[in-house]
């Protein structure tokens, strides 16, 4: 009994499409990207807390009840940024159209956020934020759209 061999004309229907390296370079990017925000939005809570987390002590009832539910949110919203980086890094190879829409929703949240938090800095306090998380959002999100069009 002899061995067979694949046809010729079936290793090209084998091999990777030039689309499916885009979709895996851009679900890479898209994925280190939220890794990023969500990595520097934890550091930027733990900054804070050691920065003014005595204070917290000098906050009526009220005002402290709102820093939690504002603090659980955050702490909720850069574990979904995290979740959606290393989801869209295990899906590099996937079809599935669910991690960058995901992503695509995080970074549009992620976006409006940056920009409340932008115009609310620049108004109260006088001062020019930091815009990088304004432009990571906003390249996240333009990939994520571009991934999610190319299907």
């Amino acid at each position: 009994m002899s061995t067979e061999y694949p046809h010729p004309a079936y290793a090209a229907i084998a091999g990777e499409t030039e689309d499916a390296k885009r979709s895996r370079k851009g679900r890479t990017g898209i994925g280190i990207g939220l890794l990023v925000v969500g990595a520097l939005g934890a550091f930027g809570m733990v900054w804070l807390y050691t920065q003014y987390g005595s204070l917290i002590d000098t906050l009526s009832e009220s005002e402290r009840v709102e820093v939690v539910i504002f603090d659980a949110l955050n702490v909720v919203f850069v574990l979904a940024l995290l979740g959606g980086g290393i989801w869209n890094l295990a899906a590099r190879r996937s079809k599935s159209l669910a991690p960058p829409m995901a992503a695509l929703a995080l970074s549009g949240i992620g976006l409006a956020l940056a920009i409340t938090n932008f115009l609310d800095a620049v108004n109260t306090e006088g001062m020019r934020p930091n815009v990088f998380a304004l432009f990571v959002y906003l390249g996240i999100l333009v990939q994520a759209i571009r991934l999610v069009r190319g299907r």
